[in-house]
């Protein structure tokens, strides 16, 4: 029955189809995360049950609680409201990955689910860039053009594809499709498949990076192209993995979206960020422990920080941070030091697909503000967990590995970094 809660809850999360079908409308999503929290209120009551949870529950759980507590120390307790069902909704899905999935069958099954309704939404965004519209009547996002020619500067638009709810944007959309793109590749090259099933993934595969294409997300574009990077990197641990990866990262750029070349100190949306990230470090330095209050950073800026891990250090202080990356580095490092020691290739490699596809999906988000939304961390979810029955006793070994000295250093280093980063960048582009 949880499972099913489950599968329901993810399919409602991206397909929305309450905001496409009026005979549909209803707010599925609070029923199912009302029932999803039953099953885990149920699992703890279960004397039975062996625990499911590991350390990344508790420091996700930890950044909620920063969250909320970086509202109370500042006063603003009309904010809390606010983001609670967000709050439910995140912690709720990641516990309940770990608790009904006990097999790899349905964790496949999960991912497959989850690939097909991308591939539903990839049609639909074909419709809007053929025809105008898809089937719940949306049209694609316009971005404004600007060529300057020899006969003069040419103004025109440029489509960018959308879908509804959480995908209303070409970057979260993009995301989503960045991150199952290395366990395809993996079906397509390095798993004993029947030719049909291969075949299919080929074309699954094709569909996806054209829909990404169609996106003209910068950001989705890199982030593929680490992902990718990094599948075969880690995969070979060898100068051919290099090689392989700056061959696929140049296919990318050849057949990516225009955008990709506009990176320059005229580029707007890039200034924008740079300007927004030397604010946040601003208020940060102001308020380092519990930041300037969850949901509050448009109090002080105009736009938004454009960066989800900018957006977690200047909101919730460093407090909260610690906890958000720390949820990501645990689930990317255990599972890379499981496939390491993993004996069985193939699972060896799968796990490895999967870990390369939220590290592309953690390159979207330095882009976009969205440290609060519910897909990062159901990736991270299906990894650990995927990880945990593929190699159980690995597993159980290396996520206790990394102490919470070292990821408090990872903390630091990552605020140090985005310092860095947003030097060199305001060098050049201000």
């Amino acid at each position: 029955m949880g499972y099913f809660i489950l599968i329901l809850t993810i399919v409602v999360y991206i397909l929305r189809p309450a905001e496409w079908i009026p005979a549909l409308y209803f707010n599925w999503n609070m029923l199912l995360i009302a029932l999803g929290a039953i099953v885990v209120f149920a699992s703890f009551l279960d004397k039975n049950r062996k625990s499911q949870f590991d350390r990344t529950t508790a420091y996700l759980t930890w950044f909620f609680v920063a969250m909320i507590l970086s509202n109370i120390f500042r006063l603003q307790f009309s904010t809390i409201g606010e983001y609670i069902p967000q709050i439910l909704t995140n912690i709720i899905v990641f516990a309940l990955v770990q608790i009904t999935i006990t097999d790899i069958a349905k964790l496949r099954r999960l991912i497959n689910i989850v690939i097909f309704l991308l591939v539903f939404i990839c049609y639909q965004c074909y419709l809007q860039v053929s025809v105008g519209f898809n089937w719940g009547g949306l049209e694609p996002m316009y971005r404004d053009v600007v060529q300057v020619t020899d006969a003069g500067i040419i103004r025109g638009v440029e489509p960018q594809v959308v879908w509804f709810g959480i995908l209303n944007d070409p970057n979260d959309l993009g995301m989503l499709l960045v991150a199952f793109i290395p366990f395809i590749l993996n079906r397509i090259f390095f798993q004993t498949i029947n030719l049909i099933p291969k075949i299919t993934w080929i074309i699954i595969a094709f569909i996806l990076i054209y829909t990404l294409i169609l996106t003209n997300s910068r950001g989705s574009m890199l982030g593929l192209i680490v992902g990718i990077g990094a599948f075969f990197i880690i995969k070979q641990r060898s100068l051919l993995g290099v090689i392989i990866a700056v061959l696929a990262a140049l296919v990318i750029l050849a057949v990516g979206p225009s955008r990709m070349a506009e990176m320059s100190s005229g580029d707007y949306s890039a200034m924008g960020r740079v300007e927004a990230w030397i604010e946040s470090l601003r208020l940060f330095a102001m308020n380092p422990i519990f930041g300037i209050g969850a949901n509050h950073f448009l109090d002080y800026h105009g736009r938004t920080a454009h960066n989800s891990y900018v957006l977690a250090f200047v909101e919730t202080g460093f407090l909260g941070f610690f906890g958000y990356l720390s949820v990501f580095v645990l689930s990317v490092g255990t599972a890379i030091k499981v496939a390491f020691l993993e004996e069985n290739k193939q699972k060896s490699i799968e796990i490895i697909a999967l870990a390369s596809g939220l590290i592309g999906l953690l390159i979207t988000i330095f882009f976009i503000s969205r440290t609060y939304i519910l897909l990062p961390f159901f990736y991270a979810s299906i990894l650990i967990t995927f990880t945990k029955i593929q190699s159980p006793e690995l597993f159980s070994k290396q996520i206790n590995a990394t102490k919470i000295h070292m990821l408090a250093l990872y903390t630091i280093l990552f605020i140090i970094f985005v310092y860095l980063f947003n030097r060199l960048t305001t060098m050049l582009l201000l």
